[in-house]
Order: structure tokens, then C-alpha cells, then sequence
């Protein structure tokens, strides 16, 4: 799509203004954005789990520098800081799934 260039000065009480950002907000956009869909005949979706991906997205990365420093551990012969590590891990591991599946934790089938 080519670059917008034309502006459009829009007044606004600040109430009103406080209102579009919020549902802007809500929806993920910023308040251009949702304004322009909007008055383009596009319907605004509020996102569920905004507060969920963000820490998702931090629970990613502590994952993942625990994953780096059990393969160091067991890299250097330390047992006793790898099995710890582990532990950690498989406790993150918990806590991930319980995020993903709003806040219940997940019930773990048996195989048979």
C-alpha cells in the first residue's frame, strides 16, 4: 500500500478523545488506526489477552535463559546446579501452561 500523506485535522472534546484511545488500546491499535479502520467500515475487536502476551513473552525469555544455563551446567560437570536448573525449568514449564489455558492449571492425561 503507498505511504499516507494527506492529514486531516480532527477536533475533539477530550472525553471523547479519552474514549477512542481506550478502545483503541483495548483493540491493540493506536488511536489513527483505529479512527481510520473504523470510519472505513472495519468493525474494532477488542484483544482478550494483551495483559497474556505480555507475559507470555517474558516467561519466553526467562525459558529460555534457563534452558542456557542447565546446558552450561551440565556442560561444566555441575549435576547438582543442572538437576536444579531442570527443576526450575519443569516448575516455568507449569506456570507457561497455566497462562495459556487462563489461569486453570492443565490437567495431564495418562497414557494407557
Amino acid at each position: 500500500m503507498p505511504r499516507r500523506t494527506t492529514t486531516k485535522l480532527l477536533r475533539l472534546h477530550p472525553e471523547e478523545l479519552a474514549r477512542i484511545a481506550a478502545r483503541a488500546q483495548a483493540c491493540g491499535q493506536t488511536p489513527a488506526r483505529f479512527i481510520r479502520e473504523t470510519a472505513l467500515g472495519a468493525t474494532p475487536k477488542a484483544r482478550q489477552h494483551l495483559d497474556a502476551e505480555s507475559v507470555l513473552r517474558t516467561l519466553g525469555r526467562l525459558g529460555r535463559s534457563l534452558e542456557q544455563a542447565a546446558r552450561l551446567a551440565r556442560s561444566r560437570g555441575d549435576a547438582v546446579l543442572a538437576q536444579r536448573l531442570a527443576d526450575a525449568l519443569e516448575g516455568h514449564t507449569a506456570l507457561v501452561d497455566q497462562v495459556v489455558h487462563d489461569g486453570r492449571p492443565r490437567s495431564r492425561r495418562t497414557s494407557r
